[in-house]
Formats: C-alpha cells, sequence, structure tokens
C-alpha cells in the first residue's frame, strides 16, 4: 500500500515590521517562542507572515536558537480575504469573557472597525481597566487574523461614551443600525445594495430608553432580529453573519 502524505499545515503569524523579498528577519521573545516551542517548527520549515499593509509572504526558517529565530522571506502574495461589506461594529461594553468573544468572532465575521462603548449599563470602564483590556483586545484580534487568514487587522478604536461617539460620528456615512427588541423593523426592511454598515450593539441589559432616544436621534435605525431577546455577544455575532450574508461575501 503506498503511504499517505503527511501534509503539514504552514502557519500563519503577524508581524509589525516592513517585509522585503530575499530579506531575512529575525523574530525573538514571543513570536520565537510560539513558533519554535509551541508549534515546534524547525529549520526549513515554511511560515507565512503578514503585516497588516495588506497580501502575504511565505517565508522559510533558516536558523534557529532558543531565543531566536531567523526566516528568509521567499516570495509575496497579493492575495486579500476582505469583505465588499465594510461593517463598523459599535460594541456596548459588557463582561470581559463576552467582549473576548466577540471581539474573535467579529474579526473572523470579516468587521473592518470596532469601537467598544461605555454605555449606561457597562460593568467596568474605568481608564486602568480599559487601558489594559485594549491591550488585551488587540492580541485577540491579531490571533483571529492569524488562524482566519486575514492579512488586515481590523482597526480596534479607544472606548468611547456614547455622547461623544455620536457627536463626533454625526457625519459618519453608512447604513446606521442600531439593535433593539422593541424595534418593529428588522433587516429585510433595509435597502437591497449596501456598501457600509455602522451596527450598534447594547451591553448586557441592552441600551436604556434614553440612549435609544439619542442614538435614534443621531441617525440610527432600530431594527430586531426576531422575537427572542438575544445576549450581547450573541446578538453581535448574529448580525454580523446576517449582514456578510445578504450585503457581504457570504453566499
Amino acid at each position: 500500500m503506498k503511504s499517505k502524505k503527511n501534509h503539514k499545515r504552514v502557519s500563519r503569524l503577524y508581524v509589525d515590521s516592513t517585509l522585503q523579498l530575499g530579506a531575512t528577519l529575525s523574530l525573538q521573545d514571543e513570536a520565537a517562542h510560539y513558533l519554535g516551542r509551541v508549534l515546534r517548527l524547525a529549520c526549513d520549515d515554511e511560515v507565512i507572515l503578514f503585516n497588516g499593509s495588506g497580501g502575504e509572504y511565505r517565508t522559510r526558517i533558516v536558523a534557529q536558537t532558543k531565543k531566536n529565530l531567523s526566516l528568509e522571506i521567499l516570495d509575496f502574495s497579493a492575495l486579500e480575504r476582505e469583505s465588499p461589506l465594510q461593517i463598523t461594529l459599535v460594541q456596548g461594553i459588557g463582561r470581559s469573557e463576552h467582549m473576548d468573544v466577540v471581539m474573535q468572532k467579529a474579526t473572523e465575521l470579516g468587521v473592518q472597525y470596532i469601537v467598544p462603548l461605555k454605555a449606561q449599563r457597562s460593568q467596568r470602564t474605568d481608564a486602568k481597566y480599559l487601558e489594559k483590556r485594549q491591550q488585551h483586545w488587540q492580541k485577540i484580534i491579531t490571533s483571529a487574523c492569524e488562524q482566519c487568514g486575514r492579512n488586515r487587522l481590523p482597526v480596534l478604536h479607544p472606548a468611547q461614551d456614547l455622547s461623544h461617539y455620536l457627536t463626533a460620528q454625526s457625519e459618519q456615512l453608512g447604513t446606521k443600525i442600531v439593535l433593539s427588541p422593541t424595534a418593529n423593523i428588522t433587516l429585510s426592511a433595509l435597502p437591497a445594495q449596501i456598501q457600509h454598515i455602522v451596527l450598534l450593539i447594547g451591553p448586557e441589559g441592552g441600551f436604556s430608553d434614553i440612549e435609544i432616544a439619542a442614538i435614534e436621534a443621531a441617525g440610527y435605525t432600530g431594527v430586531h432580529l426576531g422575537k427572542r431577546i438575544l445576549r450581547t455577544e450573541t446578538a453581535a455575532l448574529s448580525m454580523l453573519a446576517v449582514c456578510q450574508s445578504r450585503w457581504g461575501d457570504w453566499g
């Protein structure tokens, strides 16, 4: 019997560096540890690198020590996996584990911009906490891009108060939607052709009546997904999936 060849999946890694064909890139610390110790890659193994500016680079490990790893950049592919639908997700800050899920899955679902929103019912919004979470969320987004094949990282904006966001983005283009269980229309009532959508999702407990009034006064259309009330992370991901299916690159 013929033995089956073991086709190893080529690992992907984001690097915050300029990449040039023919050059050798030296990785240290966390990146070198991840490739060498966690993934157990060795000399002559290939790695796909991307730096967020578009496209990806095929590289080969040419030298390796306990703390350092060198890769030769072999070729470049202008491959993109971005959706034609531009999505800005404005997510009410909820519990840490729920926000982690939203950051990861929203990246996989093709969101281009993410704005954490400080709402009345957000549990923790102090500056020190949010500074740490911002760094944590950025790592989750980067890891999700490595996993799902995206070569451009979604832009993660600093957390903002609702009133500040609505004022600062008053002239923002795109179809503006706020998910509300009391809304009278569904996504099916929206135009058949949409290129940019701005989606507001409340935290646990949703937006207050006062917040909903301010959001709608700022030009957002209230929509609902059905009769059931969804958790904040379920609502965000469900809306993103429906949007990609109707106006994006699904189906």
